[in-house]
């Protein structure tokens, strides 16, 4: 916190993930003339040395620079080099895949000595990124739609196409068409077989927040969205904007039912000032936007409460000859991920990713790999109100925060939901080839799609954390954002309805100001 900045703001944003920028983008474009403060308690993911935009996607840079950038994210554990997430599986292949099974590159463990209770299976995995871009620097790219009872019912339908519609613009988000071709649309095809049916979102292929570049002279280049994408050219538009890194809100400030401002603290020397914003709007993460709505006295009984990620089942499976890659005409932009979507009553998503065209497969090892698929599925969890973040009056944190404690459990329904998710595994495995590794659950919170912690609600009637609107109930001028506010239980990737919801909010907010 270094640079110089105002002791009165028309908006400060506390977090600079995809969700944060989506608030910073959208409410500069419709008032140039605001004066917005973005905070992050990270460091810049850009300059000295390191090109491109800040936010930039680290798959866009190469080796070197990417693994400087990971080790900039990881909080605590800054600096520490650790070891390749799936070498037991498949050396050489890239640990970013997001059916990761352990810790990544760029992030850091919530708690490394979780604590739990005999009855709960906790969220031992469960983590999280600092450094502008957020979870967005690192991210799968994923950006499916959700389907059915992973809408949210009380937002009208096409507001709520409006809204991920106009996310899909601010990601740059790639739908590929059906059918397909090559060796993706022979997998999609036989996936169809196994699983479409009457109800049932059919097989397609997963949208993700990429697109193609075209440089002459040079081959095609694939680019995969970060915040920065979002972020663009903020400041050459709106001037007012400003970007303040390793820079923590201890506190929002509430006077008289309302937040006027932050209590920020410089990562960098220990010293603290107080911001006044005419807004507050606080999109950290999942887990640490409830945490500094409790630092803040902002406690309202839903609180970190109904906390859920979907559950994750994956399997290794070596290809039959139908499904022989070198039987297939393959081009350099045939990457495209097979899925079968979510439905009611179906309430997971089944992806296979084939080594053969992954975007994130080791480029010098992937013709190694290539007779073979990873198949992920992920499976919508049972909303409990005990399954949480809770937080410490006493204990703090590596940044001095309250610290966290995760409660966390299945009830027989989840049960039954990972047998069918296992099920469905071996269906889609023995369709398409050898099962090499069964399937197997990753650990709780390797998802990093931590939702409902501070959910939405559509009256302010004690299940709920903020309205329609993203605003917390019973503050004024106190806005949320993030995966956090998705109140149904899903099991796409969340990335694109949070921004939709941001943005829909944010396109609300510009006309009250």
């Amino acid at each position: 916190m270094t640079e110089p900045v105002n002791d009165a703001v028309d908006v400060l944003i506390i977090g600079s993930g995809p969700v944060g920028s989506t608030w910073a983008r959208t409410l500069g474009e419709a008032d140039p003339q605001l004066s917005i403060l973005m905070v992050e308690v990270g460091p810049p993911t850009h300059g000295e040395g390191i090109p491109g935009p800040r936010g930039n996607h680290t798959r866009n840079l190469d080796p070197h620079h990417r693994h400087a950038v990971e080790l900039l994210t990881q909080g605590p554990d800054r600096g520490i080099v650790r070891a390749d997430a799936l070498d037991d599986i498949a050396p050489g292949l890239d640990p970013s895949l997001e059916f990761r099974l352990t810790i990544l590159p760029g992030l850091f463990f919530l708690d490394p000595r979780p604590e739990r209770a005999d009855d709960e299976v906790g969220l031992p995995a469960a983590s999280m990124a600092s450094g502008v871009g957020g979870m967005g620097i690192h991210w799968g790219t994923s950006c499916p739609r959700p389907h059915q009872s992973e809408r949210i019912s009380f937002i009208p339908a096409e507001e709520l196409d409006e809204a991920l519609d106009a996310a899909e613009q601010l990601l740059q988000v790639t739908t590929p068409p059906v059918p397909g071709h090559g060796l993706a649309e022979a997998v999609r095809t036989a996936m169809a077989e196994v699983f479409d049916g009457p109800g049932l979102a059919p097989a397609q292929f997963m949208p993700t927040a990429t697109h193609w570049e075209q440089v002459e002279g040079q081959p095609d280049r694939l680019v995969f969205s970060g915040a920065g994408t979002i972020l663009g050219d903020l400041e050459s538009h709106v001037p007012g904007f400003q970007l303040l890194t390793e820079t923590l809100a201890k506190r929002v400030i509430i006077e008289n039912g309302r937040a006027v401002g932050a209590l920020l603290e410089d990562r960098r020397t220990g010293a603290t000032r107080e911001v006044r914003a005419g807004r507050v709007i606080v999109c950290a993460d999942g887990l640490r936007t409830p945490q500094v709505l409790f630092a803040s006295g902002v406690r309202p009984p839903m609180l970190g409460r109904t906390l859920n990620e979907h559950f994750q089942v994956n399997t290794f499976v070596q290809l039959s000859d139908e499904f022989d890659p070198d039987h297939f005409e393959h081009g350099p932009r045939d990457i495209v991920q097979p899925i079968v979507p979510f439905s009611d009553d179906r309430p997971m998503q089944g992806g296979a990713i084939l080594l053969a065209n992954s975007a994130f497969a080791d480029a010098d090892d992937q013709h190694e790999h290539s007779k073979f698929a990873l198949l992920a599925w992920y499976g919508a969890k049972d909303l409990r109100e005990q399954d949480a973040v809770e937080f410490s009056e006493e204990e703090t944190d590596f940044y001095g925060m309250p610290r966290m404690r995760i409660r966390y459990g299945h009830s027989e329904v989840d049960r039954q939901t990972l047998a069918e998710m296992k099920a469905n595994s071996v269906r889609m495995g023995e369709r398409i080839g050898t099962i090499t590794m069964q399937p197997t659950e990753a650990a709780g919170g390797s998802s990093l799609h931590y939702q409902g912690t501070v959910r939405m609600g559509e009256t302010d009637d004690g299940t709920s954390v903020c309205d329609p609107w993203l605003r917390v109930w019973g503050v004024e001028g106190l806005y949320v954002g993030g995966n956090g506010v998705i109140p149904t239980s899903t099991a796409c990737n969340p990335t694109l309805t949070s921004v939709a919801l941001a943005w829909r909010a944010a396109r609300r907010l510009a006309q009250e100001l």
